[in-house]
């Protein structure tokens, strides 16, 4: 019966999976039969005293009692869980229920042993209910009922055609009849739960191997763009160095040249971080760090960044609602920016000609007082039939060249994790040729006293000053150290470079006093540079610290933020490591690094 019922499992697969659901549910019924149970053998023996049985009745409904309580507290007790097999409870159940058919049917032969009156009508009726009532706690185990009910029933049956007349032959007919569809009605209760049982384990093995293929995607991503981001770091600081040799030889060639490669370092890195982000954002490294934020000040700060590239693209860039005011809501900043930048860039990079709005207002059409922003453009639309595949992974409309300056096709599946993950309803609505519209909404709340919340910083802080700085340097990968060394000597910084731990202790031991330090998150031999960076500190190093990486794996992205240190992926670019060197040498504390962060760009991205 099983393996004719299961659905892609074998029957030795789904045997002990269907008769522990068959413990499960009997247990919960036994738990709520005893009283009912007890009661209806107190109306067999008020019909066995009024047939005359007053000597043996009291006798057997004490020994019926005590049956059904050890019964019900034994099945109880090793129904708990771990404490027998399955097959072995459903084994012990039905022998037990065997033991109360054999008295229950004592019982009813003795009865029709006395002359035919209305009590046996009476009698007839308590045990024809009592076999419905069985169905439950059997849990379509199939052999449980068989035993109770042909014990019970064949005593019934026999009683009455023993009687002699056509009226008993008839109804002990109808009696077997009736039993027969009961036990059929268990069979299929048992087949049924069979099927059940068996869908539940074939959808529970489908997402584990689901949940396994996208822990192997993340994983593959991680290890990809480590990888990847190597070489690119390499050659971003030589492309940096090249530009500053340009600037200093005045060699227009040189620097064109320079440009070049920054341009194409930066669409690749662009790229990759969108893979990164993702990864991240699956593997659930992304924390959301709430504080009320001031959504038109926030729209006003994203628009100011974008207007150069709608203006350069030949479009308007419409920021609207600025007549509103009080529009705050309670979420994390840097994650709410990263829609709204990914949502704005999509409208851009779509929209040929006429303007690409952005506003906020309040929005109270459900009946929560709620603040909806608006991201809408005058690009192509997007039909109906397409409008949830937008936001999948790497589905990209009008777009089956796969053309890499249109970016990956991640964008939208991106803000729709953030969304996720910030609780924000995201709805499209677009027409083909009439634009899109997209709306995030999100519970609105009173302007905090004051109202003098302060976005994130943007990026803008300046390189460091023309004062000689010192920074000490680890990496494993010389072609990295010597790339990164050339460009910082050439800006005028003093540099200090180890390939791991022990040689940066000797570096400082030796009297170098960094003022910045940059780490590499992976050394060689499976070293860790979280562990050379605590271990400077431990010698007194007081430099504020820097971690480039292209790790992306998220246990190692969490340990990475719980050390307290910024964190930047590979690659990074010249101007934007001067940046953070920058910030870090201006910082009274810790320089804040979380994911949310990390996942804000500086610069408006391009997916």
């Amino acid at each position: 019966m099983i393996s004719d019922a299961s659905i892609g499992l074998s029957a030795r697969e789904l045997r002990p999976l269907v008769e522990a659901e068959q413990v499960q549910l009997s247990v919960q019924q036994l738990r709520r039969l005893l009283l009912p149970l007890i009661l209806a053998d107190a109306f067999v023996t008020w019909v066995a005293w009024q047939v005359g049985l007053q000597t043996i009745a009291p006798v057997w409904f004490a020994a019926m009692v005590v049956a059904h309580t050890a019964r019900w507290v034994y099945l109880l007790r090793i129904g708990e869980p771990g404490r027998v097999a399955p097959a072995t409870w459903l084994s012990r159940s039905a022998a037990a229920l065997a033991v109360l058919a054999v008295l229950r049917s004592a019982m009813v032969l003795m009865i029709f042993t006395r002359p035919i009156s209305e009590y046996h009508y009476v009698l007839t009726m308590i045990s024809f209910g009592s076999a419905v009532g069985a169905i439950s706690p059997v849990a379509g185990h199939l052999r449980s009922y068989v035993g109770w009910s042909s014990i019970v029933g064949g005593a019934l049956c026999v009683g009455w055609i023993a009687r002699g007349t056509l009226e008993g032959a008839a109804i002990a007919t109808l009696l077997l009849m009736l039993f027969v569809v009961l036990t059929f009605y268990v069979r299929d209760q048992g087949r049924t739960l069979v099927q059940l049982v068996s869908l539940s384990e074939s959808l529970r093995r489908e997402r584990d191997r689901a949940e396994k293929a996208s822990e192997a995607k993340t994983r593959f991503f991680a290890a990809a763009s480590h990888d990847l981001r190597q070489p690119l770091t390499a050659l971003s600081y030589n492309a940096a160095t090249v530009q500053e040799l340009a600037r200093l030889s005045g060699d227009e060639m040189l620097d064109r040249v320079g440009q070049g490669i920054r341009r194409a370092l930066s669409e690749s890195s662009s790229l990759l971080d969108s893979l990164l982000e993702v990864s991240k954002l699956d593997a659930g490294a992304v924390r959301a760090e709430e504080r009320d934020v001031d959504v038109m000040k926030l729209l006003g700060r994203i628009a100011e960044s974008f207007t150069p590239i709608a203006n350069a693209a030949g479009l308007e860039l419409r920021c609207l609602g600025g007549h509103h005011k009080g529009l705050w809501v309670r979420t994390d900043l840097a994650l709410l920016r990263r829609i709204i930048q990914n949502l704005l860039g999509n409208a851009i990079k779509f929209t040929h000609d006429g303007h690409v709005s952005i506003e906020a207002f309040a929005d109270d059409r459900t009946g929560k007082d709620c603040v909806c922003i608006r991201v809408s453009d005058t690009g192509p639309g997007i039909p109906h039939e397409l409008q949830e595949h937008v936001f999948e992974e790497f589905y990209q409309v009008g777009n089956p060249e796969r053309n890499r300056s249109r970016g990956l096709g991640l964008g939208l599946a991106i803000v729709r994790r953030i969304a996720g993950l910030l609780k924000i309803s995201v709805a499209l609505t677009s027409q083909p040729g009439q634009g899109a519209v997209f709306e995030l909404r999100m519970p609105r709340i009173p302007a905090p006293r004051g109202a003098g919340a302060e976005l994130l910083p943007d990026g803008s802080e300046t390189a460091p000053g023309s004062a000689r700085r010192r920074v000490l340097f680890i990496d494993d990968e010389p072609e990295i150290r010597e790339s990164l060394t050339a460009l910082l000597s050439t800006l005028g910084w003093e540099v200090r470079s180890a390939s791991d731990q022990q040689e940066a202790e000797e570096i400082h031991e030796a009297g170098f006093a960094p003022d910045v330090l940059l780490i590499d998150f992976r050394l060689r031999d499976n070293a860790s540079g979280l562990d050379a960076w605590k271990a400077l500190k431990r010698r007194g190093c007081a430099a504020p610290g820097l971690m480039i990486t292209g790790e992306t794996e998220p246990r190692r992205i969490a340990a990475a933020r719980e050390a307290g240190i910024t964190v930047l992926y590979k690659p990074v670019d010249g101007a934007q490591l001067l940046q953070a060197m920058g910030r870090a040498l201006g910082s009274t504390g810790v320089p804040r690094s979380n994911d949310a962060a990390a996942i804000q760009d500086s610069a408006p991205p391009s997916f």
